[in-house]
């Protein structure tokens, strides 16, 4: 049923088409459209549709939303002016866009009965229009920061949603009046250092005590993680659209919480989980444990995060940052069409116009060439300014990080990421290595065509034998997990014992005591993980962990060799015998607190290696005879390259990085016989 005001327009059969309300420049100017007010829920939809310049643009909102199902199911009429008369043609909209309308004009309308200016994704970009598409899409940075307001829409209030809502409100305001207002200065995530301006304040710690238990209170009820696990929350647009308006408010049903209260809310919640002294503080009994907080937080701190890098440009995230960030080692956010894995980011990377990359929809242009143009233009951009280390991206590229390498050898160079979600993260965590020695920065070779990457670089040696994969979860969960273990390391023995029988290998290490260390060192990449402030933290091995390499094998020899009395023994500590529980756990607690189990565990997937002239590595699961070790200029660690003959002389597939024993510091750097490497 419409309202009174369009009772005297005119309904056409025909449906809206975008010819009537053309962009006279795709690449400068936008569609807008007016909400009609109307006083029920159920009113039909009716709205004006009009083109504007993004600058100076009017004052409108814009939305951040789920299309979810795709198909148009239900409309909106637009108004049209027809022989001096108004006639409204029909538009569809999806199932999720009709809700949202409806509460927001129903919000809208408690206000005021002027129309509501909005921006719309579904509705303002003629999406049957490729051409158009990819220039509104490169305009999307300035939609959504010209915007007066971004809305993000979450759906209707369910799953005590409401409740939710309230209590972020509420607390959240309340947190920033009576601890501070954690972005008044411009600083981002600064709510710690508010939090210790207040911690010798009674009334402040009162505050937090109740902070603290209401946010318990929502994770235990898991109220708060159905909210977050909305599907707003998990894609990859959404993040764009959130970071870039300065007035960014969330919806949900009826209920409108400002962003700046639920950062104070999530940076305290992160305050709480990182600070020992501060839980201990601020928990009762009725908040008995922490851990309840992470599954709300790690799904919103990453996200305040990127809007602090957005709205503070001194701190603007690379485009290569945000793909590692997003792509690596996590589950990754949602897109429909896989290209917006590139373009949904341009609008927050701080060297997108640098880079170049425009967004393409047209059928001409392949999801293969989206990847290597993005590939290439990173690498040149860091070759440009002489960017230490840019070569980075080929960690994430190669077909030792794809699940399906076969099929993908034809279709994406295997120098080049997928960005699929399956990418792990590098092993080396820390920039102690330096196999390129001075040669810090990226020698880039011309090639004829944009799909093959050249490098100058040298080979270190070509793989002769293997040992297994380092499969150190696997190991864990496995009934022969211990025997597994020590068959890794008894493989790994066998080729130091090669090593030592090439009379080569003699010019690598200083002295036998060092070529002995190879047995500890190699698994693990030469790196000792320690824990650090809410992250890992890796620095060079030392003396120290050859005594806990020896805990650890130790560990697992004697475990099977007493195979039988081992599970007797087992058994009892898991039943809480006393006299197990305690030598089990000094057992265990050294092992594992020493650091060599979780530095194999940085090196899962990846398997022993020894080249024709002696050298020891690890390398990508993948591995077979006839590889190649090689090194790039500008690059701090190896990777591992298989030759392609048949596509020409030094041509190669990237296998994927490796660690390579008595390299990674530049040994070879100043002596190596230089070569053109082309990756395809």
């Amino acid at each position: 049923m419409a309202n009174s005001a369009q009772t005297d327009a005119v309904s056409t059969g025909s449906l809206f088409s975008y010819d009537s309300v053309a962009l006279s420049d795709p690449s400068t100017h936008i569609r807008l459209l007016d909400l009609h007010p109307a006083s029920c829920y159920t009113d039909d939809l009716y709205c004006c549709i009009y083109t504007a310049p993004i600058s100076p643009s009017p004052s409108y909102i814009a939305l951040s939303y789920v299309w979810g199902d795709s198909t148009r199911t239900h409309e909106i009429s637009v108004a049209n002016e027809v022989n001096d008369g108004r006639a409204f043609i029909p538009l569809r909209l999806t199932s999720s866009l009709d809700t949202c309308l409806r509460h927001l004009r129903e919000l809208h309308y408690r206000r005021q009965l002027q129309p509501l200016p909005l921006w719309i994704d579904q509705i303002c970009i003629n999406q049957d229009d490729n051409e158009e598409k990819s220039f509104q899409v490169q305009l999307m940075r300035d939609i959504y920061s010209s915007a007066h307001q971004v809305v993000v829409w979450l759906g209707p209030a369910v799953d005590d949603s409401n409740r939710v809502m309230d209590a972020l409100a509420e607390v959240g305001q309340e947190f920033v009046d009576k601890i501070g207002d954690h972005t008044a200065e411009g600083h981002w995530l600064s709510v710690d250092r508010l939090v210790k301006e207040k911690i010798d304040q009674p009334d402040a710690v009162a505050f937090m005590r109740k902070a603290y238990k209401v946010i318990y209170m929502l994770n235990k009820e898991n109220s708060f993680t159905r909210w977050v696990e909305r599907t707003w929350f998990k894609r990859l647009w959404t993040i764009q659209e959130f970071c870039l308006c300065a007035d960014t408010i969330f919806a949900c049903g009826y209920k409108v919480v400002s962003q700046k209260m639920v950062s104070a809310l999530t940076d305290f919640m992160r305050c709480i989980i990182m600070d020992k002294c501060l839980r201990g503080l601020l928990e009762t009994p009725d908040t008995p444990t922490y851990s309840t907080l992470f599954s709300g937080l790690m799904r919103l701190f990453p996200l305040f995060q990127h809007r602090g890098y957005c709205q503070y440009p001194y701190r603007k995230e690379t485009l290569e940052h945000l793909l590692v960030e997003l792509f690596v080692g996590v589950t990754p956010p949602c897109v429909t069409n896989k290209r917006d894995k590139v373009y949904g980011l341009l609008g927050l990377a701080g060297d997108a116009d640098e880079l170049g990359i425009r967004p393409d929809y047209t059928t001409s242009t392949t999801l293969a060439q989206v990847f290597t143009q993005t590939a290439r233009a990173i690498i040149q951009k860091n070759w440009k300014i002489q960017r230490k280390r840019g070569l980075q991206i080929l960690r994430y590229g190669s077909l030792g990080q794809r699940k399906s390498a076969p099929k993908n050898e034809t279709d994406l160079p295997s120098w080049v990421p997928e960005w699929n979600g399956k990418i792990a993260k590098t092993y080396q965590r820390e920039m102690s290595f330096l196999a390129c020695g001075e040669i810090r920065t990226p020698d880039l070779v011309p090639t004829s065509s944009t799909s093959i990457l050249g490098l100058r670089g040298f080979c270190v040696g070509t793989i002769v034998d293997l040992g297994e994969q380092a499969r150190v979860d696997i190991w864990r969960r496995a009934a022969d997990g211990a025997k597994k273990v020590v068959g890794f390391f008894d493989n790994v023995r066998r080729l130091l014992d090669l090593s030592k029988q090439n009379k080569r290998a003699k010019n690598i290490y200083a002295s036998t005591a060092h070529h002995d260390a190879a047995l500890w060192r190699v698994p693990i990449g030469d790196q000792h993980i320690i824990f650090g402030v809410g992250r890992q933290i890796a620095k060079r091995t030392d003396s120290n962990e050859d005594s806990a390499f020896q805990n650890f094998i130790a560990y697992y020899e004697d475990y099977v060799r007493r195979d039988d009395d081992w599970k007797e023994y087992m058994a009892a500590y898991q039943a809480g015998e006393e006299h197990a529980k305690l030598k089990m756990g000094k057992h265990m607690d050294r092992v594992f607190s020493e650091g060599y189990y979780m530095g194999l565990r940085h090196m899962e997937g990846k398997r022993p290696y020894l080249t024709e002239n002696g050298y020891l590595g690890m390398g990508p699961g993948l591995l077979q005879p006839g590889d190649k070790v090689v090194v790039f200029h500008g690059d701090d660690i190896p990777y591992v390259v298989r030759p392609v003959p048949e596509k020409g002389d030094n041509t190669y597939l990237l296998m994927g990085e490796a660690y390579c024993d008595g390299i990674m510091d530049g040994e070879l750097a100043d002596t190596a016989e230089r070569e053109d490497l082309y990756l395809v």
